[in-house]
């Protein structure tokens, strides 16, 4: 008889699961600091002229 106790092994569908849920949300947290950030950054400035354009 072993003195030790047998450990679990992990399963890898439970791991990937864990993997795609921390991935998720570190995407989320993403998209919601950059579209609802205090500090946005715009895109453009100044349209440009109408003339600059060839016609």
């Amino acid at each position: 008889m072993s003195l030790s106790p047998r450990r679990r092994k992990r399963d890898p569908l439970n791991m990937l699961i864990l993997a795609v849920v921390i991935g998720m949300a570190v995407t989320l947290f993403y998209q919601v600091q950059v579209y609802y950030g205090a500090d946005r950054i715009p895109f453009a400035r100044q349209a440009p002229a109408d003339r600059a354009f060839g016609g």
